[in-house]
């Protein structure tokens, strides 16, 4: 999706460090602002539009609405830009401000909630290791994957203590986590898989028993083609 808006060399750019991006929003509801609120966090960006103080729109990689905006809200610590001549006509958001940054916080709490049982986790067994190797050695295959890890349901990543891998794993987490709460509230069930689609990259999220399996791949490959060929692969003996 083409944004219909561009930003120019105006505008104020802070960093969200000290005060939390929610606390940004509030003030801006607080003065009524209307305008976009650009938001960078490392290799991601998103942006927030305000009309009259409350919030009409977000964006974030494939996401908008209020998926867009829990998405952003999540992001701990980047950059932001403020943008009072960047306006748009979506409306994509109705809910009030005090309700977005309510609900925002609470998947953030019940993340955290879960990020803290993982450190407790014991550490995977060998065999499961294997696994993962065996898996990672089976996407490695496939040109446009990047990187591919397991982690258990507590948000533990399994055989891989990169830096990488552990921000692939929190994204990851805060997905399974978003996706439940979507599952939860339209009655489909639990998460069996999920996708997003980003410009600079894809994630995969796949579901089973005891684990998940995460995979990131370059934004310019086909998300369809490439779902059927990590399921291709992974169903291989």
């Amino acid at each position: 999706m083409q944004p219909a808006y561009k930003f120019d060399d105006g505008g104020f750019v802070g960093a969200v460090t000290g005060m939390s991006l929610a606390d940004i929003i509030q003030l801006k509801g607080t003065n009524r602002y209307s305008g976009c609120l650009a938001v960078n966090h490392h290799e991601m960006d998103g942006v927030i539009f305000f009309r009259d103080g409350e919030v009409v729109h977000a964006e974030q990689g494939g996401l908008t609405g209020e998926d867009a905006f829990y998405v952003i809200l999540g992001w701990k610590g980047g950059s932001f830009k403020s943008e009072p001549k960047i306006l748009t006509t979506s409306r994509t958001i109705n809910q009030s401000l005090s309700y977005l940054i309510l609900e925002g916080l609470r998947i953030q709490d019940e993340a955290e909630r879960v990020v803290q049982l993982a450190r407790k986790a014991k550490a995977a067994s060998s065999r499961e290791g294997g696994d993962m190797s065996d898996i990672n050695k089976k996407l490695s295959t496939i040109t446009d994957v990047e990187q591919a890890l397991i982690m258990t349901k507590e948000g533990q990543v399994v055989d891989d203590t990169s830096y990488q891998a552990e921000l692939l794993g929190a994204n990851a987490l805060f997905l399974a986590i978003f996706a439940g709460h979507i599952g939860s509230q339209f009655g489909v069930g639990d998460l069996k898989s999920a996708t997003v689609h980003g410009s600079e990259h894809h994630l995969f999220l796949f579901d089973s028993k005891r684990h998940h399996l995460c995979v990131s791949a370059k934004g310019s490959s086909n998300i369809n083609a490439l779902d059927s060929e990590i399921r291709r692969v992974l169903a291989q003996k």
